[in-house]
């Protein structure tokens, strides 16, 4: 039975607690509606048929657990997705979908793991469910298929702070055939107040065990547009309460103490440094606010200098600006000036060496450059208000620096300037005797009181806070923790929420850490997804613990599929060493060069004028690469016989024997992999989009301009951006190219289809040191995908960093892959072999112990030309025509002078390899044909990356690379381009 439709419900659910669980310390705030799922071919919306909420609040956290039962009134099988932020503090701690009659439980995978899992098992047609947490508080369902004239139930369950108010959201639908709502406060001492006007009949009550306890049902129920706001009773001065649960054998605790609130003006400095960021995504800022909150500032500190630094892809350089007498409309001018395009490379932002504080006015997702230290020698006071931001990182920054970070969409204008202008008592620091992991709760995410959890040790603790008050002073207080003290369910979970706040601030560096503890708790972390799978034998198959209930049948099948995994890496390997002695014996072998049978006219093109490949490689990188798009007659080459989809294509390097060479007839040599000059022609662009055209047509000083108006109406076109790039790089204006480029980064947080496209072309354009942590970026969402892998090493060899290029390379070649990358493991293994080559020549030799000797041996080659793509389930082919009139392709896989392709890439990324030991000399043209996706969504188009060597091996080589996208229409052949060998 599919399960995937569920996630629909993860969708509103989510969405709508994030719009709607702030706690009661912040000031009014708007409150929108959940949104409604946009689904391709929906004829009629999804329905909510019933709604159960039970939320119980206890030891400082709330959990909201949420049944709803939706149904599908539509024809036809729906499909969609959707990424979106959660509220700061939120995590998500569960969710369960219906299947085969009952809900199962969700359970933790490694991140990069669950995602390989769910697209593995999506090409069978089987469904399993995902939910995963992307950049900072955003998550992404995948949600197909959704199954028609059908109900669905899903469970989801999230886990926030709750202290002062607590929103529960209601307005899921406008009516609904069956509510059920519970609110339960285990051990409070009074009952909390209803602030919203509709309670729907809620009245609480004392319950039996203790606390309070309220329920509303009904029956075609019209549910409240605004939440249910609770006012919780509030704690006396000085009081503390301590809560203790356990968990995995360990008993956890939390302590809550209300402190002073009140609040006294700080010190303001003399010098600032303003960082603003001036990022595509950034335009999404509340910057109305942003500027209100900085009228309170200058207006406080009445006279500063303040040095702006403006970042996206590039941190500009420091303007400086007087304000005088509170007087700041030069600054303000200035920002209200700012263009907001590029991505986000915030990790280039330094201190300026003289300001003694910093204001940050940004939504923290560092999505471009190395990755972002959050540590700055001085104050830093971070804003952020915008739907999708990464608050952990901002809150991160703010704390280590002893600054603080202020978040407009969830304080009123008076408590952020408050925020940003007074300092009140807050915690310097906790220790204890008795504990260990101890964890305190950012002061920012938590005004007027301090949060601390950890875990016991022995009986009982004396826990040690120490806090400083408003005037500076600093004194200490002392709580005894015992382990019988309350046994509250939710202080185990408290403690997992604080402590990933503290690690994810600085993610990569605790990406252990963060997983250990999703895994520990079932949480949906930056490192740790949420998978439901339907059948047992996808547990089994991919090594995921299931839930309780499917335990003894998991068990049983695993000894069995154990025992069937004996000595495969041995066979898969000695496969290799086959396939590769077979390659060896083909590039040992002269072929003929002799008689041309029917001479290659190549078409007249408006090409550029070709560039040699004589020049240095990173030139010919940064040298304009058209994208070109040539109508040609879909019929394939009479020789094409398409291959089953699961029957082995033949290889044109399989046998020492095969049909690359006439028997009786000696074949001459046609010179060496280095005696051979190379020049090549790439086909201009065709059909420019109205954009371009403009651009195309305008004067050089309205190219920004034009750029920037159209830019509104293609925030979401990966085309525009990349043909807006290639125009400017095109006209000399490389920094700005590359800004446009970098746009890429900031599209989609989860794509790497857009991902692997932009670091391809940043590599075409000579910019590898920007392709590499993208590249690494790409290995983080996929590390199952061997292109990856092979993306990184290539680059990584580009960049100059030969051993981590080998070590990636030889992953590629003995890993164990799915099936529709067919000769990925060769193709690595000769650009393995290529790089230690390469490195031995520069004296910077690679340590090659751990490489199976029988897979080192360089083999240079006069051509090599190889194709990749960017979408998944796709069949693109690799079309190379020699002088001979000779078309090589999956058809035809080996010409009469020697020319080999690799197998028929048909489902997934390619790549494909035309490999030419010798060339003989006249002009080849390279094509690729679309031949069809087996994809349910597609972005605008497909990208095709190709990388033609002349050399390849030697110390001759020399690199073109071009990066074109086709409409993705079957049968589309485009000419890449052509080249010209020269004796």
């Amino acid at each position: 039975m599919p399960v995937r439709f569920f996630l629909l419900v993860l969708v509103l659910v989510v969405a709508a607690l994030a719009a709607f669980t702030a706690n009661a310390q912040v000031g009014p705030v708007a409150v929108a509606r959940p949104p409604v799922l946009q689904v391709s071919g929906a004829e009629q919306p999804v329905r909510l048929e019933s709604l159960k909420v039970d939320v119980e609040v206890a030891g400082g956290a709330a959990e909201t657990r949420v049944r709803m039962v939706f149904f599908n009134p539509n024809a036809r099988t729906l499909e969609g997705k959707l990424q979106f932020p959660l509220a700061p503090g939120q995590i998500v701690s569960g969710f369960a979908l219906d299947v085969e009659g009952g809900l199962r439980s969700a359970v933790p995978v490694e991140k990069a793991r669950a995602e390989q899992v769910f697209e593995d098992i999506s090409r069978r047609r089987v469904d399993p469910g995902l939910l995963q947490k992307t950049v900072g508080d955003n998550y992404e369902l995948r949600v197909y298929p959704l199954p028609p004239g059908k109900t669905r139930t899903v469970e989801l369950t999230i886990v926030e702070a709750a202290s002062g108010s607590l929103r529960i959201p209601l307005g899921y639908a406008d009516r609904v055939a069956a509510f059920d709502l519970a609110v339960r406060l285990p051990g409070a001492t009074a009952a909390p107040a209803l602030a919203s006007a509709s309670t729907l009949g809620l009245r609480f009550e004392r319950a039996s065990g203790g606390g309070y306890v309220a329920h509303a049902s009904g029956a075609d129920v019209a549910l409240p547009v605004a939440p249910l706001v609770l006012r919780l009773a509030a704690a006396a001065p000085g009081a503390v309460t301590v809560a203790t649960g356990e968990h995995g054998g360990q008993t956890y605790f939390t302590i809550e103490m209300p402190i002073d609130g009140r609040s006294a003006r700080r010190p303001l400095p003399r010098r600032v440094q303003l960082v603003w960021d001036a990022s595509g995504s950034a335009a999404n800022r509340p910057l109305d606010r942003e500027l209100a909150l900085l009228d309170a500032y200058f207006a406080a500190v009445r006279e500063t200098t303040v040095n702006l630094v403006r970042v996206a892809d590039t941190v500009s350089l420091p303007e400086r600006f007087d304000v005088r007498g509170g007087d700041w409309r030069v600054l303000r001018a200035a920002l209200e000036a700012t263009t907001y395009d590029g991505a986000s490379n915030l990790g280039a932002v330094h201190h300026d060496g003289i300001s003694a504080e910093a204001l940050w006015f940004s939504d923290g997702l560092a999505t471009y450059g190395e990755p972002w230290k959050l540590a700055f020698p001085i104050p830093v006071f971070a804003v952020h208000g915008a739907a999708s931001a990464d608050p952990v990182a901002l809150q991160a920054i703010a704390d280590a620096s002893g600054g603080r970070s202020i978040d407009l969409g969830a304080m009123s204008p008076q408590g952020a300037a408050d925020a940003l202008l007074r300092r009140a008592t807050q915690l310097v620091d906790a220790s204890a005797v008795g504990a260990k992991e101890i964890v305190v709760q950012s002061a920012g995410a938590a005004p007027g009181r301090v949060v601390v959890a950890g875990i016991l040790t022995g009986p009982s603790a004396a826990v040690t806070l120490r806090l400083r008050d408003r005037a500076g002073a600093v004194s200490a207080r002392v709580v005894t923790v015992r382990a019988d003290t309350s046994g509250a369910r939710l202080a185990a979970l408290q403690w997992a929420r604080l402590t990933l706040a503290s690690l994810e601030g600085e993610s990569r560096t605790n990406k252990v850490r963060i997983r250990e503890i999703g895994r520990r708790f079932a949480l949906a972390t930056r490192e740790t997804s949420l998978i439901v799978l339907e059948q047992v034998g996808d547990y089994v198959r991919h090594g995921i613990e299931p839930p309780p209930e499917l335990r003894a049948e998991y068990d049983r099948l695993a000894a069995a599929a154990a025992r069937r995994r004996v000595d495969s890496d041995a066979a898969r390997l000695a496969r290799l060493v086959g396939r590769f002695e077979a390659r060896v014996a083909w590039w040992s072998r002269d072929f003929p060069k002799d008689d041309l049978v029917a001479p290659l006219q190549v078409a007249k093109t408006e090409a550029r004028p070709a560039g040699t490949l004589s020049a240095p490689a990173e030139v010919a990188r940064r040298e304009r690469s058209d994208d070109g798009r040539v109508a040609k007659d879909e019929r394939e080459s009479p020789r094409a016989s398409r291959q089953a989809p699961n029957a082995p294509a033949p290889s044109a390097f399989a046998t020492s024997n095969g049909p690359l060479l006439d028997a009786g007839k000696k074949a001459r040599a046609g010179g060496d992999a280095t005696s051979t000059t190379i020049s090549i022609a790439l086909t201009p662009a065709a059909n420019a989009s109205g954009a371009i055209k403009r651009l195309q047509s305008a004067r050089p000083e309205d190219w920004q301009a034009i750029y920037f108006d159209e830019r509104r109406a293609n925030t979401g076109n990966v085309g525009f951006f990349l043909d807006a790039a290639e125009f400017f790089l095109a006209k000399g204006r490389p920094a700005f190219g590359l800004r446009v480029l970098s746009n890429l980064a900031e599209m989609d947080l989860q794509n790497r289809q857009v991902l692997r496209l932009l670091a391809y072309r940043l590599q075409q354009a000579g910019q590898t040191r920007l392709a590499v942590p993208i590249f690494e970026r790409v290995l983080e969402l996929a590390p199952g995908e061997p292109q990856s892998h092979r993306d990184l090493g290539l680059a990584l060899a580009d960049a100059g960093q030969p051993k981590r290029a080998v070590e990636q390379l030889y992953a590629v070649a003995t890993g164990s892959w799915d099936g529709r990358f067919p000769d990925v493991d060769l193709i690595a293994l000769t650009e393995m072999n290529a790089v230690v080559e390469k490195a031995r020549r520069e004296q910077q030799p690679v340590d090659v112990s751990a490489i199976d000797p029988r897979l080192l041996r360089n083999l240079p080659l006069a051509v090599r030309v190889v194709l990749a793509w960017d979408a998944d389930n796709t069949d693109v082919d690799l079309h190379v025509i020699d002088p001979n009139g000779e078309e090589v392709f999956y058809g035809h896989n080996a010409s009469r002078q020697g020319g080999a392709i690799t197998r028929d890439a048909t489902g997934g990324y390619g790549p494909e390899e035309f490999a030419l030991k010798a060339a003989k000399p006249g002009k080849y043209r390279v094509e690729a044909n679309f031949f069809g996706h087996r994809q349910q969504v597609l972005t605008s188009g497909t990208g095709l990356m190709l990388w033609l060597s002349s050399g390849f091996g030697s110390a001759s080589q020399q690199d073109r690379r071009t990066t074109i996208r086709v409409r993705s229409e079957r049968g589309e052949r485009v000419v890449v381009g052509e080249f010209e060998v020269r004796p």
